[in-house]
């Protein structure tokens, strides 16, 4: 719902509101247990937006409660679905029947037309995580007992509830995470992972390292945890470094760093810090001094080094879910 109304403001009406439709006690029980129900001003017209909780139900019975909602409403309708597939969009336009999907496409024809070009299977696939799924996968797998709704997960992570959807979705979409609706309405979807040893087995296809760049200081950064070799040193029988290695989010460049070293000359004559930036923030995984073991075998697992590669088999067979 939040993404649609950022849709919507970005390429329609910076005005757009959206907000749950508190008289929805009037309609039919059945259609409350199928549908979320928010009112939205678009373009100063009023109309409901329906929001499907679980799978879009077939053409005929949808077009069956849009009738029965509309009478109700005597407004436009609007469903709202996380996606729809080619065959069900063309079948939805073809019938007249308004809708938004959060990948970015949209049909109102009493608005707008904005239908992007996106393949089934292009939409579909996920080659790798973004870096906040990654986050979440991480999240399960150290909390395999957990459930969380997407607000909740956004407010451990510091995400948007935007973002969070997105990376619950990303899970979802390839098998890993699965949901029941539950909390006060009944209607929130709260998500768990699925059990050891699938969950890290199917997963660690769609894992990719942390490391985005490598930078140099004269101190050891705030907001870091021990990384890299120095990190490996610290789980494992293989030699520490001889300089220190941090890890951060590459969004925190700016804490308290103040005596970078660029000059590469300079750099190989001292042992300066060396910092790896990364894409999501090791703290947010990690409550102990040096980052979690996956990120960490995921930072070195390209070393082409075989000290290296048993250290990190090691460090790995220590985990519960790991499976070679």
């Amino acid at each position: 719902m939040i993404y649609a109304e950022s849709y919507l403001k970005a390429n329609i009406d910076e005005n757009c509101k959206i907000k749950p439709w508190l008289n929805d006690k009037v309609l039919p029980v059945f259609l409350r247990n199928n549908y979320n129900f928010y009112e939205m001003t678009v373009l100063e017209t009023r109309c409901t937006l329906i929001e499907v909780i679980g799978d879009v139900p077939g053409l005929n019975y949808l077009k069956k409660h849009i009738r029965q909602i509309r009478e109700i409403t005597k407004e436009p309708i609007v469903l709202l679905s996380k996606e729809l597939s080619s065959y069900r969009r063309k079948s939805l336009i073809k019938n007249k029947i308004p809708f938004v999907i959060e990948d970015g496409q949209m049909y109102l024809p009493f608005l707008a037309l904005d239908l992007k070009k996106v393949s089934e299977e292009a939409a579909n696939e996920v080659k790798f995580f973004s870096a906040s799924a990654q986050v979440v996968f991480l999240y399960f797998l150290y909390h395999k007992d957990q459930v969380v709704n997407t607000t909740k997960l956004a407010e451990m992570m510091g995400f948007t509830e935007m973002t969070a959807s997105r990376a619950l979705n990303e899970l979802f979409r390839v098998n890993l995470i699965t949901y029941e609706l539950g909390g006060k309405t009944g209607r929130s979807k709260e998500y768990r992972r699925i059990p050891d040893p699938d969950y890290f087995l199917n997963g660690q296809q769609y894992l990719k390292s942390p490391v985005k760049k490598v930078i140099h200081t004269k101190s050891k950064p705030p907001h870091a945890l021990i990384a890299g070799f120095d990190a490996l040193a610290d789980l494992s029988w293989i030699n520490s470094p001889s300089h220190s290695i941090m890890a951060m989010d590459k969004k925190k460049l700016n804490d308290g760093l103040n005596h970078i070293v660029s000059n590469k000359d300079e750099i190989k004559d001292s042992q300066f810090v060396e910092v790896e930036l990364w894409d999501y923030d090791p703290l947010l995984i990690s409550g102990k001094r040096h980052v979690d073991r996956l990120s960490l075998f995921l930072s070195l697992k390209d070393v082409p080094d075989e000290r290296v590669e048993q250290a990190l088999e090691e460090i790995m067979r220590g985990e519960s879910w790991y499976m070679e």
